[in-house]
């Protein structure tokens, strides 16, 4: 049987890759994976892509390149690639698709077509020198290594063009089932006032995500007492290593009686939160697309966004919404009052946010992903 290899540094990454691996399996192939299930419990198997009828390789991949777990995780490649003949690996992430590549060329056998989607380069328009300097050779080396490049976002694809590769690709994102998103018809008041204590006119503003310094709910919650609007809300949905220290930010700025800290919460209930919300954020420092603000954008509810990389595809001025420098709050306290008080632009967003968001839909992406699989198996 033909067998598939799905790498990656974490497994619940490879949540977000769902429709690629039941794609593979409806082109018939026997689907592995190599990531670590021992990080961060929200990172772990959950058990929710058990119906696909994966086996699933432990990996220690760690987060940086350079380090003893990085080695490990190298040898272990090179044991799992030297016992299973692989027809075919798409690998994510940074540090795991170099080491996997890596591993590939040391193992003796390039039988199977590799394929990297890039999720979002460390280094962009942005970032400072040290990450081109650390990051760019070697996605420029290992691209050598690579049949085929997949970006997800236009500022990445221009790099990749120059890389000696020979599939270049585009694909927004993984896809988001727009039609559902935007059928759904949620109660604000039990839904949202209820749930979260906010009041019955308030202007709530919405971040999902990661509580990270790369995803920089920081920067929204220092807006927050810029604006300082007692009708403005700030609902942060999310889990992570951060939240103590956004606590204790929103306590020392004086706004912690209108920050919300939701939690984790299930992703049908965000869905419907994205209707509910009167705006969205995505304040994020580096960010390879960012499927929670196209979600939101489904749900016909306008965005702010960082001014970087894939966030740029959709947060789009004077069509779905305002982009900012993700380092100034005064420009995100700005942004926010905006959409607040300007109701003919605020209108306009909204009018058009459904539209933006179906050039992100699934139906797309797995016709893009199908032919790009295609592509490369038949080279």
């Amino acid at each position: 049987m033909k067998k598939a290899l799905m790498v990656a540094t974490v497994f619940g990454f490879l949540d977000f890759e769902e429709n690629d691996l039941k794609l593979l399996k409806e082109l018939g192939y026997e689907i592995h994976t190599g990531t670590n299930m021992m990080d961060a419990d929200w990172l772990k198997n959950n058990g929710e892509l058990d119906h696909i009828g994966m086996i699933n390789h432990q990996i220690d991949f760690g987060r940086t390149p350079f380090s003893k777990q990085s080695l490990l995780a190298y040898k272990q490649l090179k044991k799992l690639l030297g016992e299973t003949e692989f027809d075919l690996i798409h690998c994510h992430t940074p540090v795991a698709s170099a080491i996997l590549r890596a591993a590939v060329k040391k193992s003796g056998k390039r039988r199977a077509k590799v394929i990297y989607t890039a999720h979002g380069f460390h280094f962009h328009k942005r970032a400072g020198f040290k990450n081109w300097l650390l990051y760019y050779p070697i996605e420029r080396i290992m691209a050598r290594k690579t049949d085929m490049i997949i970006t997800i976002n236009r500022e990445d694809y221009a790099v990749i063009r120059k890389f000696k590769t020979r599939f270049k690709r585009y694909v927004p994102g993984v896809g988001v089932d727009v039609r559902a998103i935007a059928a759904l018809t949620p109660d604000r008041q039990t839904e949202l006032l209820e749930r979260y204590n906010v009041p019955k006119d308030a202007f709530v503003v919405m971040t999902v995500g990661e509580l990270s310094d790369r995803k920089n709910q920081k920067a929204v919650i220092r807006a927050m007492s810029i604006l300082r609007d007692p009708d403005v809300y700030y609902l942060i949905v999310g889990a992570g290593s951060k939240r103590e220290e956004l606590v204790n930010e929103a306590r020392r700025l004086g706004v912690e009686d209108r920050v919300i800290f939701a939690g984790r919460v299930p992703h049908g209930d965000v869905l419907r939160l994205g209707h509910l919300v009167d705006l969205g954020v995505v304040p994020s420092l580096i960010e390879g697309l960012g499927l929670a603000g196209i979600e939101m954008l489904s749900a016909g509810t306008p965005l702010i966004g960082s001014k970087v990389q894939g966030i740029k595809d959709y947060v789009i001025e004077g069509e779905t919404g305002i982009l900012c420098d993700p380092e100034n709050p005064k420009e995100f306290a700005h942004a926010i009052k905006r959409m607040k008080e300007d109701k003919a632009y605020y209108d306009l967003c909204k009018g058009n946010a459904i539209k933006v968001a179906r050039r992100f839909d699934v139906k797309r992406v797995e016709q893009l992903m199908r032919e790009n699989y295609l592509s490369v198996l038949n080279s």
